[in-house]
């Protein structure tokens, strides 16, 4: 058999006080961080009244849930049609003073829809009706709960506690009876695909067997034939029957319940009960009923048997405390801004006292290297000169590194002759513009080779300038009617004549 944690729940984390009612005696445990401490066991009189009131005494404020074991309990199976909200609830109060009419306590618990067999869209929801016939049992209770102040939590019946520990066990069989005992008999519940279908408590008169185990297996027949003729069990079908033992002493119970008389019967022992429920084994000693108490908490709330009157004052109980949590929340949120506030401000504080040292100490040592240097005025004169000086120093270019670069270009060309060499700057922050004339000598009147030649030395400053452009500004021979014509012809002498300049890339036009 497998079992598994419960999910978390954070409505299940608050403290409170479990009380676990039943006609012969009480316990106690008060609920602290989703764990049990202190389970005690109290008469059903004036001593255990007493007891509980002293208890309230020592924690006030603390709500207080309560479980009622007791055979003044009814259930109902009943099918409404489908409803939300506000309708549904007055849907199932209507229902429930049909059926539990002579009784304020009662409950509609809401299960699993109602499969439709005639194929129509009917949209309709199974309920549990229960309810609890005599109040007086939780009476006395009630009473101290009201003298003390004390907040209601809720009020169910011990088999609506069932529901919690299926899933934790996860005993999803289709057709189960959970058995366990009671401090005033033996309860035995039916579930369905993990619902509640109905309970019983069966007082046990031991006295009538040697052994008080074969009362038990009565008992458990007995709702084995209430289920046949109900037509919930067929007569042949086994019924699934698990036992409950945190103490340890219905092993024996088995025997008296084979498969041959129509059951499949298991056991959860104390071991597993601890180990799932994660309960401290001492607490399980101390008093039985700290199973169904620890249980108690996760409850289901549909299952709440507390009248109209009790829900109005739980929700302005719970009103009271979210505003107060939502007014503490505020506060302590303002608290902290405050604080971040007041915190921010020594800091800046801190740091303005650490900027005012700082500027000090540069002002003391600016003053005292001016001193060192005659003074401001002196410095200022002495600025003043150095930046003179490096005005004069950005126009005083030496463009001789340029011309020898040319000059040894033009001699490994042949028959070029450079007649004129022209470095000219009009500004500092002007580029340079190196101009370079001559002609082709000797020149034979071929201006096809003259043109070679000057493309040539072209190339050869386009490699050496590489990051300047190179512009020819007059050729030997140019046929564009908008340039020059060089060369003298007929009985004159003819020459070739060519123009370059060299300079930056934003100042230079595209080479033709």
């Amino acid at each position: 058999m497998m079992f598994h944690l419960p999910a978390f729940n954070a409505l299940t984390m608050n403290d409170r006080v479990l009380l676990y009612l039943s006609a012969v005696g009480a316990s106690y445990a008060l609920y602290h961080r989703a764990t049990l401490q202190e389970v005690h066991s109290l008469p059903s009189d004036e001593e255990g009244w007493e007891s509980f009131n002293t208890l309230l005494l020592n924690h006030p404020g603390k709500p207080v849930a309560i479980a009622v074991d007791t055979v003044d309990e009814i259930y109902r199976q009943d099918i409404l049609p489908r409803a939300h909200g506000a309708d549904r609830l007055e849907m199932t109060e209507r229902r429930q003073r049909q059926l539990i009419h002579h009784s304020a306590y009662r409950a509609a618990l809401r299960q699993k829809p109602v499969a439709s067999s005639s194929g129509k869209n009917l949209r309709q929801d199974r309920y549990l009706m229960m309810g609890l016939t005599n109040p007086e049992i939780i009476r006395p209770w009630l009473d101290i709960l009201h003298v003390r102040g004390a907040h209601l939590a809720g009020i169910w019946l011990l088999p609506a506690l069932a529901i919690p520990l299926a899933k934790q066990f996860r005993l999803t069989r289709n057709r189960l009876l959970l058995v366990s005992e009671q401090t005033g008999g033996l309860r035995l519940t039916y579930l369905e695909d993990g619902e509640l279908r109905f309970s019983r408590l069966a007082p046990v008169d031991s006295s009538e067997y040697e052994n008080p185990l074969e009362s038990y297996a009565e008992e458990i027949e007995r709702t084995r034939q209430s289920l046949v003729g109900q037509r919930l069990l067929a007569r042949s079908e086994p019924l699934h029957t698990m036992l409950l033992d945190p103490l340890n002493t219905l092993e024996a119970l088995r025997a008296f319940l084979p498969e041959s008389a129509g059951f499949q019967c298991e056991t959860i022992q104390r071991a597993q009960l601890l180990e799932t429920l994660q309960l401290p084994p001492t607490l399980l000693a101390e008093s039985s009923d700290a199973l169904y108490l620890k249980l108690l908490p996760s409850a289901p709330q549909s299952a709440n048997l507390m009248t109209r009157e009790q829900h109005a004052v739980t929700r302005l109980h719970w009103m009271k405390r979210g505003l107060f949590f939502v007014a503490a929340a505020w506060l302590g949120l303002a608290v902290l801004i405050s604080a971040l506030l007041l915190l921010d401000a020594w800091r800046l504080d801190i740091a303005a006292d650490k900027a005012r040292a700082a500027s000090l100490k540069f002002q003391t040592d600016e003053a005292g290297l001016l001193a060192s240097v005659g003074g401001k005025n002196a410095l200022e004169r002495r600025l003043q000169t150095v930046q003179t000086w490096q005005s004069v120093a950005a126009r005083d270019q030496f463009p001789a590194e340029g011309f020898q670069s040319v000059l040894n270009i033009g001699q490994q060309i042949d028959h070029l002759r450079f007649q004129r060499l022209a470095w000219m700057q009009s500004t500092p922050e002007s580029p340079p513009l190196l101009t370079i004339e001559g002609e082709v000598l000797p020149f034979d009147n071929d201006y096809s080779a003259a043109h070679r030649d000057v493309r040539r030395l072209v190339e050869q400053l386009r490699r050496h300038f590489q990051n300047q452009t190179i512009r020819v500004k007059r050729w030997p021979l140019d046929t564009a009617t908008n340039n020059e014509l060089e060369g003298e012809f007929g009985h004159s002498h003819a020459s070739a004549r060519f123009q370059i300049e060299v300079g930056a890339s934003e100042q230079a036009g595209r080479t033709p």
